[in-house]
């Protein structure tokens, strides 16, 4: 049976959907290749296609403006997208022979329905290629250099600089070019992590245990986790060491009551409710009918019980909800700490993030009327801007009298940027993660 699509193809119409529409890349690739038809080979090249172009938008634009008298904004998106994965190709991909990528190219303007462009996509892609494919000197400050460098917007950048400074920055910008590890977190109410890493070397999949977390594993070797067995029956789910982390500061016990007032897409509520071996009680929140949806089949995969997806306004407090013994606020955020995960958060515009830490504020406030005397309250983002972290937490303390910071794990500490014991910032770079914000305080009042 023939592929309905090929690997090029499917990497253009899934850029297409996420820079036109909006779409979360994740999602679109995987819907995208659900429905390609393509082998495991192939699906391997679509993906790296797709992330890697993304990853390196700005970059390749560059290229483009360089070579085409119409700006890239005036392209038609799929002609955009053929060429800034037949660059990508050619300047990242030793794998694949610049021939092969103009050919292909080329071949994608009629799979595309835009063969009108097909010679002006040859003209662009043999002239780079001439040019024995320099990067075309950039105009402007040192700030427009790095933003073509790292293909990253001059805000984040200045704002990692004035945080993080130079170094620090810079490191970070390098990390965020490269595909993150896939971390796991075993199943422990199934398996452990022997029986697990077991099970996926059966299916050809290479796992190892993390050093710093038990039960976390970083698997390599598999281009579909969801045609796994392993997957199917339950005994793992995808999430970054870092997220791992900050269920772990969470620390729930069997019989607990907890609360995580922003779940989706669960992967917290899921580690948690193996932390107390699935005995007690998990609300797991969102405020869109669909991510519930995916919270209760996640946990049904895993047959995590104790969990009970909720619809639920995260700035609205709900009486009828009672008390709980912990009570996660993993608030939404810029999701600046995911960019190599997900790169195409980091083209979003400044002003459309400045609202945020007053939405954190209304939630981490909502959030902490739930929490009983005596019980735990964790704030934690993906994000490194200091505004929606630190200055969310700290405001917070100073009108929440009933609050004090609780000191964090040591292994939590040891791993991030700790200027006080009990919040923490996981640096990529550093740490090998996610960048992630956690904060741990207890009512004590």
């Amino acid at each position: 049976m023939m592929p309905k699509m090929t690997a090029r193809q499917a990497a253009v119409q899934a850029l297409v959907q996420v820079n036109e529409e909006g779409g979360y890349s994740n999602l679109v690739l995987h819907e995208m290749l659900k429905k390609s038809g393509l082998t495991p080979e192939d699906t391997a090249f679509a993906s790296r296609l797709f992330y890697g172009t993304l990853e390196r938008k700005i970059t390749l634009d560059h290229i483009i403006g360089a070579y085409s008298k119409k700006p890239v904004s005036r392209l038609t998106p799929a002609v955009a997208e053929i060429l800034r994965t037949a660059l990508y190709q050619m300047v990242y991909m030793d794998s694949v022979p610049d021939s092969a990528a103009v050919d292909e190219a080329v071949k994608l303007t009629r799979q595309c329905r835009v063969s009108s462009a097909s010679g002006f996509v040859n003209a662009v892609l043999r002239s780079f290629a001439r040019d024995e494919k320099k990067l075309p000197p950039v105009k402007g400050n040192r700030l427009k250099k790095l933003e073509v460098r790292y293909s990253c917007p001059q805000w984040v950048i200045r704002e990692l600089l004035e945080r993080y400074g130079e170094d620090s920055a810079l490191s970070m910008l390098e990390h965020s070019l490269d595909r993150p590890p896939l971390y796991v977190r075993v199943n422990t109410t199934k398996v452990t992590a022997d029986q697990c890493i077991q099970s996926l070397e059966q299916e050809g999949v290479s796992a190892k245990k993390d050093s710093l977390l038990p039960d976390c594993l970083i698997l390599e070797g598999t281009s579909s986790i969801e045609r796994l067995k392993a997957f199917e029956q339950g005994l793992f789910h995808v999430q970054d060491k870092s997220s791992q982390m900050c269920a772990w500061t969470l620390s729930p016990k069997p019989g607990e009551r907890v609360l995580d007032v922003c779940s989706a897409p669960g992967s917290k509520s899921f580690t948690a409710a193996e932390l107390m071996d699935n005995q007690g009680e998990i609300i797991s929140c969102d405020i869109f009918e669909e991510k519930i949806r995916k919270i209760s089949d996640g946990a049904a995969r895993l047959d995590l019980s104790c969990i009970h997806p909720q619809m639920q306004d995260g700035t609205v407090y709900d009486p009828q909800l009672g008390l709980f013994d912990r009570v996660l606020c993993d608030a939404p955020c810029s999701g600046l700490g995911i960019i190599s995960r997900k790169p195409e958060i980091k083209y979003k515009r400044m002003q459309d993030l400045q609202q945020l830490p007053e939405i954190q504020a209304k939630i981490l406030d909502t959030a902490s009327r739930y929490v009983k005397v005596g019980g735990t309250l964790v704030y934690s983002t993906c994000t490194l801007l200091p505004q929606e972290n630190d200055a969310v937490v700290e405001k917070f303390l100073q009108e929440h009298g009933e609050f004090e910071p609780l000191v964090l794990p040591e292994q939590v500490r040891a791993v991030g940027l700790a200027d006080d014991a009990w919040k923490v910032t996981l640096l990529p770079q550093m740490a090998d993660t996610d960048g992630f914000f956690i904060s741990c305080m207890k009512r004590v009042r």
